[in-house]
This record gives C-alpha cells, structure tokens and sequence, in this order.
C-alpha cells in the first residue's frame, strides 16, 4: 500500500498562494474592445512555470472552479455566464496552458540554464497558443463571426503584450526556480 499523499499541506497551500497570485493579476486590465487585456496569462504562465504540471494545473483549475461558483475572480466577474461568454474558452484554455508549459518545463529542468530558459519560453509560446486557439474558436460560435473578424478582436492585438508577458514570466520563473526550493 502506497502512503504517498496526492497533495500535501505545503501542496496545497502554494496552490492557494498561486490561485491568489493569478486573481491579482487578473484585476490588472484595460479594455479594449470584448476581450480586455489583462495579466490573467502572465499569472497563469509563472504559475505553471515555477508549480510545475500537477500543482500548476490544479492552481488554475482552483481559479476556474472559483469563478464558475461566482467569486469574482474573473477581471472582477464571476459565476457560470462567463465561462460560457466571449472570453470563457480563453479561461478555459488555462488548463492547457497550464499543462503545456508544466510538462515542457518538467522536461528540461535538468539542463543548462540556457536550453531551460529556451525550454520555458517555447513551452509558454506553446501554452498562449493553444490558448488562443481555445478562446478564439469560442469567440466565434458566442459573437457568431468569422475567423477574420475574431482574430483581429482576440489575437492580433495580443501578441506583442503576451510575447512580453512571457518574456518577464520566463525571467521571474528562471530566477524564482533558482532561489526558492520548492520540491517536487
């Protein structure tokens, strides 16, 4: 008989702590347009970066379960009406996200800092991606549009702020990793 806990206190508590962290940075937003843009994925990226797959994953699940039980943790929504709206499938598509960049990562953490600097980057690319994809193809079938149309309101804007986000998420992951001991 295995006594190996799925989670244990400290699991559990820095995914509270992370849950926390990706509401914050949910709140930090301007408006532009029916998708407003927010940190919501740079949470979302240092999260999985620095918990790794599992506890990443179920940080954002937390989030997302959260804010279908109507805490406002959604850019100060809540409730089922926004995961079922314009930006759900981009809510939604954290989880992937999340999972990406924890396995990527969990992958490459072994390497020289470089190969695993370019491993969390590619992975966090890989994760913004899919989530695109995700929130973009729910963008439509809500708003009834077209792929042009959707990717001018959803995407094109994004790109450059989350190629940033990346950027700094990679940076503070690398430095968090490096510093901060958290077991596996």
């Amino acid at each position: 008989m295995n006594n190996k806990k799925f989670l244990t206190v400290q699991d559990m508590v820095l995914i509270a702590v992370f849950v926390a962290i990706i509401t914050v940075c949910s709140f930090i937003q301007i408006s532009v347009g029916p998708v407003p843009f927010t940190l919501q994925t740079f949470g979302v990226f240092v999260t999985a970066g620095i918990l790794g797959t599992k506890r990443g994953t179920l940080a954002v699940i937390v989030y997302i379960l959260l804010g279908i039980i109507g805490v406002p943790v959604f850019c100060g929504a809540g409730g089922p009406g926004v995961i079922v709206g314009t930006t759900g499938g981009y809510i939604t598509g954290f989880i992937f996200t999340a999972l990406i960049i924890g396995i990527i990562t969990h992958f490459f953490e072994k390497s020289s800092t470089w190969l695993n600097i370019g491993a969390t980057v590619v992975a966090m690319i890989l994760g913004d991606v899919v989530c695109f994809v995700i929130g973009t193809i729910q963008f439509m079938f809500v708003m009834k549009t077209s792929l042009t149309v959707a990717l001018g309101y959803c995407v094109i804007p994004f790109i450059i702020p989350d190629l940033v986000k990346i950027l700094v998420a990679t940076i503070i992951v690398n430095r968090m990793k490096k510093h901060v001991k958290i077991p596996n």
